[in-house]
Formats: structure tokens, C-alpha cells, sequence
């Protein structure tokens, strides 16, 4: 792990966790002691427990990769070499293997910082080598786990490592479970750690993944925290539970599946996976998806990214060997060309599965604390390019660049409602200055209002923080994809009105956006409801791009070259402002301009470049296309039509404003759109095989005014 990325993540740990927390429901987990009642699931009396070699894998070994063997044997020079190679090989090769020198050096560990280096070796020897141990061994080795386990119990709690963080899954839990499930039964102190690591995984683990994961699979963490964190997780408790317990949560958690789904659907045409939240490196292999796509047959997840081309095992402890026949269902095999990922709200649409498609995802759901953004509502579009980017560079945990521009809402393509006097101090650093973007509530890791939540039932309790947006509506239909979302919590609750930090001013009463998908025609309509608390807070619907946008009355057009290297092969998107009639169109960017927000360019003195030179990433964005109304009301409607082609191809497309919406002769199909009496619905009117259609797509209503807001109407 490079030094850069561990800071990143230990940073947004001890950001929130540190931060002393006066709210009583964030109490230390329960201890062991405490646990002594819970009823514990019987593990298999023999050893191994612990996912270990089939006789048929020994086979396939043999027959398939004989090499192996042979290379393990090497590497564990005698019970001299790693642990890792050590105890295969002694399980492997029987005899190969000076027992007594691993059992010295596995009784000469200390534990230390998270304690996973120290106790998975432990569980694993004990375990796969259990016979191979004489009974004086297996005793002193059964007390070196239980101080683990408690070492590792203690760490966890200590520290309140959070099921939302990348922090618990980058090994600890993982270390946890395996020496639990090790020991359990050996020993008479190993009830209470069973107690706490099962209490653990029923009642903190799971309902988090069921939540974040929903039915459909996703996590909110993004690039490579999904690799290092619950990548490393997904798969390997759920493996090890079922290999001492004979409990399945394959089969009884479906999001498990869905996470495959998850990882296949965020990847765009370039390969890259989609570019949202706190992430720097976009094409790092998550490790549990190959274990997890062999253990569901899924195709997709197992040829993403390139097959595994030799027959090892897949995960640690032992993961199953290599399927060449998934390779081969992998080329043929289709997924879906939209999915919505329904536990944290995100919408992916694309056109198909060559290099060539558009891919788009639509942000709105909820915040789950750990490296995620204030970019509900937020969209994404590829097509031969990176079109509408996700903007900033992480790059620095905590810098000026990262918690006033990149982390914020004027990175992403969202909407800004700004109020000028929402200038709160912030109250963990007083007299650090952070930029006022008009943007959503400071929620999260990295702002410190709160520390991570511990269970579900603490996020639960401080849902008014965390709750930030709601998908409404999904459908995919005739080539025609609609998605709803609802993101007016993020930009304000309950707390908003005392003007603090963290609420911000109460500057919207509701922030709705609507994204049409017609895969026939290739373009999108982008349909957006605000409503502001004060006619005078400005509006603005953002657009960030690579290059310089050209604008032309109320359209515009962004051009990004190909570049081969990258996967690109060269776009241009064209929009048309529909409404608001009469909109201003304005592009801030280029050399020094980049990230101005609040009267102030936010590129670390330069750093910003310096490090994005270094890691040759381009996506940090260069300038940000504004739209906004002429004259500043309550209530405004944005509507935009995007069109996204090939750097060569010619425009097919012809956009007329309506009376009551947007009209749009298109290269396959006719599209109208229309806005319903006060704003409760859209109706699309399109051709499907020859048939004249028409759907009609809810909308949350308007909220009613304020009596005093329907007073100042009545007398102007």
C-alpha cells in the first residue's frame, strides 16, 4: 500500500474517531465480559476450520500448475521463510516443513499496532497444522490466540473502528474472525471472543452491509478504499463463517451477489472505474472478486479487468482455484445496460459494452460517513472521454484543496444554491477558512462534527445528519431510462436553521432532479427543481469538464481529443440550456483559475499539479461551466439536454423549447418531454417500435410555502 493512500485512510479514520463525541449513543462496543449470554453458533470440532486445500485442489495443483509447489517450497525455505508460504507448504507437502522452528517463531510474535500481521499467521497455523503440532504446542498456541483475539477486540473497540470505514476491513476483522473461529471450543476463554466477534458480525457487520449494499449490492467508498477495504472483506468472513459454521450468508444475504454487480457496473468504457468520492487510483483489482465471482458462476465480475491466467488460490486463507470455463462464459455474457444500486443511491445507464458506449451515473442517496462527497444529485458522462468529470485531486487528506474545492459540491456536477452570510466558523479549526460554495451540509468523514458511526443504530439516531437524498425513481423501459432522485435533505435540516458549520443556513426548501436516458438516440435530458428560501441566493447548475467549454447563446459544446494511452478515443458533448428562458451561461477555468471558489484558487500553492504530474491523472478538471437564471427567484426549473458523441461524429440532433417543456428529433426517435401542472410530474411522450408512448414519471410535490412567504407573494 503506498504511503499516500494509507494516510488517506487513516487520516479519514482518526479525523472522525478522534474527535471526541458528546452524543451518548456513541458508546465503546460491548465488551466480552459483557457478552457472556449470547448464544454462539457450534463451529466443527476438527481442524482444519478455516477455508483450506480440497483433495481436489491438490489435484488440480498437481495436474495444472505443478509449479506451485515447488515455488512455495522455496519460499518458505525450510519454516524459515513467510508464514504465508511457511504453513502452505507444510500443508501441501507434508514433511517439508520444520514444525518446531514455525512453532518458536509463531510464539515469538508481539502484537502490535492492528494485530492482523500477528494473528492471522497464528489462526491459520494452528488451524491448517493443528495434528502437526504436539499437545504442549497446540496449549501454548491456543494462548497465544486468545491474546490475540482480545488484543484484536480490545483494537477494534479502542479505537471504534467503524463497519463504515475502510479501517476494519483493511485486515483487523478479517484477523478476528479467522483466530476465533480457530480456537473456538479449544480453550476455555474462547466463548467470549466467539461471543463478541459473532455479536459482532450479526449485529454490527451485516445490518451495515444490508443497508449500504441494499438488495442491489454497492458500497459508498470509492476507487481503490473498495480494494483495500470491504473488497478484502466481501468475500473472506462470509468464507471462513460458512467453513467452521456451515452457515451460508451466500445464500441468505443478496447483496452479497450484488456487490459483483457493483463492481462491474461502476467500470467505464476506458476501463477505469467511475471517479467518485475520495479516491486517487481508479484501476486497482479488488481481491475478493474473483473467490466471489467464482463462488456465484458471475461471469462479468470474473473477466473484469482480465481473468486470472494461473491456478493459485484466490483469497487468503484459501480461496478457490481458477475456473478457465468462467473465462470463457465472460466473453460471451451481456450485463445489464442499467442498474440502480438502491442501498446508496446510484444510478448507472450506458449504452452498451464496447469502448465506444456512453456510460452515466447519477448520485442520490444517503451519506455514510467514510471517504464520500457532498455530490448528491451529482452526474457523471463518458463517451470516447471523460465529459462531465468528477473534479479535484485527492491527493492530501485534509488540505485547503481537498475540504474546500474537491471534496465540496462546486466540484461535482451539482447544483449550488448560495447564501453570501453562510460563513459559520468552523468549530474544530476556528480560524481555518473554508470556502463558501453554496454547496450541501458538511457531513462525513474529514468536517469532524461527528465521529464514525459504530452500528447501524447510531447512524439511525443521527439520521438527521447522515440522510441526504433519496432515489425516487428508477425505471428502464424501451431504451428509455428515468431516474428521480430527491436531494433536498442534503442541503438542509432540522439543524440548518441556527446557521451553523456543519447544517450551514437554511438556504433551499427542495432540490429535486430528474435524469432521462434515451439509449435509442444516445442523449439525456437533465431536469432540475429548486426551490430557495430567499429569491436572492444564487442558483447555479454545474458542469465541470477537461477542456474549455464553447458557448454559443444557450448552448454549448465540450471537445476532449483522443488519447490512446488512456483508453480514449476522443468526445464531444453538446447541450442545450432549455430552461430557465433567458439563462446565463458562464465557464470559469484555465491556468490559475481551475478550482476559484469564494474568491480564492484552491491548488495547494501549485501542489495540486505537481502531484497530478506525478501520477500522470488528468482527471482533476480545468474548468466549470455555470448555468443560472437571469433574476433571481424563489423557484426556478433547469432543464438541459446533453448529447454525447465521438470526437468525429456529426450532430444528429434538433432541440425545441415548449411551452411546458423540451421537443427533441433525434437520429432513431422523436422525444417530448413535459412538466406537469405545478411540478408533480414529467410526462415522456416517444415512439417504441412503431407505437406512440407516453409515461407519465411522479414527482415529490413542491413543499408548501410558509404563510409568511405566501403574505410577501399576495402583496407583490
Amino acid at each position: 500500500m503506498s504511503l499516500a493512500l494509507f494516510t488517506g485512510f487513516l487520516a479519514a479514520a482518526l479525523w472522525g474517531s478522534r474527535g471526541a463525541d458528546p452524543d451518548p449513543v456513541a458508546q465503546l462496543l460491548p465488551n466480552p465480559g459483557a457478552l457472556a449470554d449470547w448464544p454462539v453458533t457450534p463451529v466443527r470440532t476438527g481442524h482444519p476450520r478455516l477455508p483450506a486445500p480440497t483433495l481436489q485442489d491438490r489435484m488440480r495443483l498437481d495436474t495444472e500448475n505443478p509449479a506451485y509447489v515447488q515455488q512455495l517450497l522455496r519460499r518458505a525455505r525450510g519454516g524459515e521463510g513467510d508464514f504465508e508460504s511457511v504453513i502452505q507448504a507444510a500443508y501441501l507437502a507434508p514433511g517439508s516443513q520444520d514444525i518446531d522452528r514455525l512453532f518458536q517463531r509463531l510464539m515469538a510474535l508481539q502484537f502490535q499496532w492492528r494485530g492482523h500481521e500477528q494473528a492471522r499467521p497464528l489462526a491459520q497455523a494452528y488451524d491448517w497444522l493443528h495434528g502437526d503440532f504436539s499437545q504442549s504446542q497446540r496449549r501454548a498456541l491456543q494462548n497465544k490466540l486468545i491474546e490475540g483475539c482480545n488484543y484484536l477486540i480490545e483494537y477494534i473497540r479502542r479505537e471504534r473502528l467503524s463497519p463504515y470505514n475502510v479501517y476494519l476491513y483493511n485486515r483487523p476483522l478479517q484477523a478476528l474472525v479467522a483466530s476465533t473461529l480457530a480456537v473456538q471450543a479449544d480453550h476455555p476463554e474462547a466463548g467470549a471472543c466467539m461471543a463478541f466477534t459473532e455479536y459482532y458480525l450479526r449485529s454490527v457487520m451485516l445490518p451495515v452491509w444490508r443497508q449500504v449494499m441494499g438488495q442491489n449490492g454497492g458500497w459508498h467508498e470509492g476507487g481503490e478504499y473498495v480494494g483495500i477495504g470491504i473488497g478484502s472483506a466481501v468475500y473472506r468472513i462470509p468464507a471462513m463463517w460458512e467453513a467452521a459454521t456451515g452457515e451460508s450468508w451466500f445464500e441468505s444475504e443478496p447483496q452479497l451477489e450484488g456487490f459483483l454487480d457493483f463492481l462491474v457496473q461502476r467500470q467505464r468504457p476506458d476501463g477505469d472505474y467511475a471517479h467518485w468520492g475520495d479516491a486517487g487510483f481508479f484501476r486497482r483489482q479488488v481481491p475478493d472478486r474473483v473467490p466471489l465471482a467464482l463462488r456465484y458462476r458471475h461471469a462479468a465480475a470474473y473477466g473484469l479487468g482480465g481473468c486470472p491466467t494461473r491456478i493459485e488460490p484466490s483469497a487468503w486463507p484459501w480461496g478457490p482455484l481458477p475456473d478457465p470455463s468462467l473465462c470463457a462464459a465472460s466473453k460471451q455474457v451481456s450485463p445489464p445496460l442499467g442498474a440502480l444500486f438502491d442501498g446508496i443511491g446510484l444510478a448507472v445507464v450506458r449504452s452498451g459494452w464496447s469502448p465506444d458506449s456512453t456510460f452515466a451515473s447519477l448520485r442520490g442517496g444517503d451519506n455514510y460517513w467514510s471517504h464520500s462527497h457532498l455530490d448528491q444529485g451529482a452526474i457523471t458522462l463518458f463517451k470516447g472521454a471523460p465529459l462531465l468529470i468528477d473534479s479535484g485531486l485527492y491527493y492530501r487528506y485534509g488540505s485547503d484543496h481537498h475540504l474546500s474545492y474537491a471534496y465540496q459540491t462546486v466540484a461535482h456536477n451539482s447544483i449550488t444554491v448560495t447564501d453570501p452570510n453562510d460563513r459559520a466558523a468552523w468549530p474544530k479549526f476556528p480560524n481555518r477558512l473554508v470556502a463558501n460554495d453554496g454547496g450541501q451540509r458538511r457531513v462525513g468523514s474529514g468536517w469532524g462534527a461527528h465521529a464514525a458511526p459504530l452500528t447501524l443504530g447510531q447512524w439511525q439516531q443521527q439520521r438527521a445528519e447522515y440522510h441526504t437524498g433519496r432515489m425516487r425513481y428508477f425505471q428502464d423501459q424501451d431504451g428509455l431510462v428515468v431516474a428521480v432522485t430527491d436531494i433536498s435533505p442534503a442541503y438542509a435540516n432540522r439543524h440548518s436553521a441556527k446557521g451553523a458549520f456543519y447544517a450551514r443556513t437554511p438556504r433551499t426548501r427542495q432540490v429535486v432532479r430528474v435524469l432521462v436516458y434515451d439509449r435509442l438516440n444516445d442523449l439525456f435530458v437533465v431536469y432540475d427543481r429548486v426551490i430557495a428560501t430567499r429569491a436572492r441566493f444564487a442558483k447555479r447548475v454545474l458542469f465541470h469538464s477537461l477542456n474549455e467549454p464553447r458557448i454559443e447563446g444557450d448552448r454549448f459544446e465540450i471537445a476532449v481529443a483522443p488519447e490512446p494511452s488512456r483508453g480514449w478515443l476522443g468526445g464531444q458533448l453538446h447541450g442545450w440550456v432549455v430552461q430557465p428562458r433567458q439563462a446565463i451561461l458562464h465557464s470559469i477555468g484555465g491556468r490559475g483559475w481551475e478550482f476559484y471558489v469564494d474568491g480564492v484558487q484552491y491548488d495547494d500553492g501549485g501542489a495540486v499539479f505537481t502531484n497530478a504530474d506525478k501520477r500522470g491523472h488528468r482527471e482533476y478538471g480545468s474548468w466549470r461551466l455555470e448555468v443560472s437564471p437571469e433574476r433571481g427567484q424563489l423557484r426556478d426549473d433547469f432543464l438541459v439536454v446533453l448529447a454525447p458523441r465521438l470526437h468525429d461524429d456529426a450532430l444528429d440532433v434538433q432541440v425545441a423549447a415548449t411551452a411546458t417543456g423540451v421537443q427533441i428529433e433525434g437520429p432513431q426517435r422523436n422525444l417530448g418531454l413535459k412538466i406537469g401542472e405545478l411540478g408533480s410530474r414529467i410526462v415522456l411522450e416517444y415512439i417504441n417500435q412503431g407505437e406512440a408512448k407516453f409515461r407519465t414519471v411522479p414527482l415529490p410535490g413542491p413543499p408548501a410555502q410558509p404563510w409568511w412567504q405566501r403574505l410577501r407573494s399576495h402583496l407583490q
